[in-house]
């Protein structure tokens, strides 16, 4: 349930259509704000690559806004949410809507340091308030 009294402002990322240029894939971006309530998950996994191990965290949250999933088959990225320094890609979102106070549901999951390379993965520059 979104209690709006919980929500706190948080910056959203949202990516255009992605373009071939050159060989590499590049869209555009802007940024907006949204009044959700986000939490850790409980759900963080270990993943082993070549380099290590590395921990992938999770956060969960809810609001009226609806996000932008991502989807690999579609090619398209999912919007990005600025939470406790770092990104957090949109893996879901899902619309409760059984109750008067209907809302979306997120689960996300945070962009890996090693991914985190380019402009589009720089801090927004000013406070969401």
């Amino acid at each position: 349930m979104n209690i709006r009294l919980f929500n706190r402002k948080y910056w959203v990322r949202r990516f255009g259509e992605q373009q071939n240029v050159e060989g590499h894939l590049v869209s555009t971006f802007s940024d907006f704000v949204v009044s959700a309530h986000l939490h850790p998950s409980g759900s963080d996994e270990m993943q082993a690559n070549p380099e290590g191990q590395r921990k992938v965290k999770h956060i969960e949250g809810h609001s009226d806004e609806e996000l932008i999933v991502a989807d690999q088959a579609a090619n398209r990225r999912g919007d990005m949410v600025f939470y406790m320094g770092s990104w957090y890609e949109c893996t879901g979102a899902q619309l409760f809507d059984h109750t008067l106070l209907s809302h979306y549901n997120y689960t996300f999951s945070q962009i890996p340091l090693e991914r985190a390379g380019g402009r589009e993965f720089d801090p927004p520059a000013a406070d969401p308030v």
